[in-house]
């Protein structure tokens, strides 16, 4: 658990020098982090290291090793002048990659186990394949006027308010396929198990009608009880509320006119419930039990009246999300259709068809022995960043280290900052890392180790997150296992002023 400016790149380089430096083979090394950039400066990082140990006197050599904690004996001493030089005349060297990488090397090697084409290109953007994708899509409901797609997209503008609305909708279930994926994994109907999730979620019935509930037998003896006894208090805004009830119980206008007739009477302009207290004019005119069931009337008609809105609301959001559901699926099918006929796959491709290969492919298990084969020693750098599918990418690869005999060197390495996971719009999951954690620690006897004094930060910043995440900060609780946080240059920087 390293948090910002404690050491980390420097430490996961340590770790792959001692690798090395133990016997491991370089191409049996896979470090993954979360950027192309990352991984080249951890390579580039790796290199200077090696080669300032090949370069460095022997009480340099000697420093050096024992600040990454190995004992400088004369064989590792050795080793680590000639490391540079074997690494560099090595054809499969350390891998330091991103997550897309090591998913598209994985399917460009078993192509036909994970269904894609082989020597398929990777597409950066997908805007020019999206855009046909939209352009199918709106010719497929002209043509069919009257089917299920065009309804769909009828609901979504008018939802959406307008063509750009609708667009930008579908774009962001396009953006969130991922989710549908694995949301829709298992489904036969993908749209239908979704719709009747949400149904089920929100307990909406599609062929219910909300207002039809409203206006029951019981509901309207209610308001006749209450208009009888509001006619007995005749103020010009109790003749209005008369008024508006006559509207309310007129079976001749419709179910959306009677309701807001009914609506004005018992809620105020901003949808609270009309004030009606007891008084002494009041239960003149209606007697004093008369008054209280006028109170109680009104307080039972407005709690209808507002659980009657959240219904309404809550259909016309399910109908909204059904038709964003049916909609956006059949855009993704056309999108799909798009680009496996011009043979690219774009990021999202990537991690799912590779978890698909690896979690539920006929030649799963095989995959995985034949990866494992490679692969001794797993780092992942910014696991806060890793998304559920990432995840169950992962999983396979350290079930069969966990099945490994115990005399075999293999090792896994984990690191991350729940703070500093930033990558929601791009499914990052930071409570993973806390996943992570408790499955290596219970299949593989993992430790964990806290980074949290900074190289870099003045100590007024580690007081602010002390403050905010500690004890009796706002947010304590929010982080699992928080360690204060101090920093290595407290003398550097004097006299520190925190403003109030």
């Amino acid at each position: 658990m390293a948090s910002a400016g404690t050491g980390k790149t420097y430490m996961l380089v340590n770790r792959l020098v001692r690798l090395l430096l133990a016997g491991a083979k370089p191409d049996a090394i896979l470090a993954i982090t979360f950027t192309r950039k990352a991984a080249a400066e951890m390579q580039s990082r790796l290199s200077e290291r090696l080669l300032a140990l090949a370069a460095a006197p022997d009480d340099e050599l000697f420093e050096r090793l024992h600040a990454m904690g190995v004992e400088a004996e004369a064989d590792t001493l050795e080793r680590a002048r000639r490391l540079f030089e074997t690494i560099i005349q090595n054809r499969q060297t350390v891998r330091t990659t991103t997550f897309h990488a090591f998913c598209q090397e994985i399917l460009l090697r078993f192509p036909l186990e994970a269904d894609v084409p082989p020597g398929f290109d990777l597409l950066d953007s997908g805007a020019e394949q999206l855009e046909a994708a939209h352009a199918a899509l709106f010719a497929e409901a002209s043509m069919e006027p009257d089917g299920s797609i065009a309804e769909a997209l009828e609901t979504l503008l008018d939802f959406c308010g307008g063509l750009h609305g609708l667009q930008r909708s579908l774009n962001s279930f396009i953006s969130h396929r991922g989710d549908w994926w694995a949301f829709t994994e298992d489904a036969a109907d993908p749209v239908a198990f979704a719709t009747e999730n949400l149904g089920q979620r929100w307990q909406v019935t599609p062929a219910e009608d909300p207002l039809q509930h409203f206006f029951t037998a019981h509901r309207l003896s209610a308001l006749a009880e209450f208009a009888t006894l509001l006619s007995k208090h005749p103020t010009k805004g109790n003749q209005d509320a008369l008024e508006a009830i006559a509207s309310a119980r007129n079976p001749d206008l419709s179910n959306n006119e009677r309701f807001a007739a009914c609506r004005d009477v018992f809620l105020t302009k901003q949808g609270a419930p009309r004030a009606r207290k007891p008084s002494k004019t009041q239960a003149g005119k209606m007697g004093v039990e008369g008054q209280e069931r006028f109170l109680s009337l009104h307080d039972e008609l407005s709690q209808a009246i507002l659980q009657t809105i959240d219904r309404i609301s809550a259909h016309n959001a399910w109908q909204a999300n059904s038709a964003w559901y049916r909609a956006g699926n059949r855009l993704l099918q056309h999108y799909q259709q798009l680009k496996q006929e011009q043979r690219v796959l774009d990021f999202s491709d990537l991690e799912w068809r590779a978890y698909r290969l690896l979690n539920h492919s006929e030649n799963a298990l095989w995959v995985q022995y034949k990866l494992d084969q490679r692969i001794d020693h797993l780092l992942v750098d910014e696991f806060q960043d890793t998304n559920p599918t990432q995840w169950r990418l992962l999983l396979p690869l350290l079930q069969e280290m966990a099945a490994t005999e115990a005399d075999t060197l293999r090792s896994v390495f984990l690191v991350g900052d729940a703070k500093q996971s930033i990558y929601r719009f791009r499914r990052a999951e930071p409570r993973l890392f806390h996943t992570a954690h408790d499955w290596l620690e219970s299949h593989l006897n993992a430790r964990t180790f806290p980074l949290h004094t900074s190289w870099r930060s003045a100590p007024a910043i580690m007081q602010g997150v002390n403050s905010v995440f500690g004890e009796h900060g706002p947010l304590h609780g929010r982080l699992r296992d928080f360690t204060e946080h101090s920093t290595h240059h407290s003398e550097l920087w004097g006299e520190v002023k925190v403003l109030p």
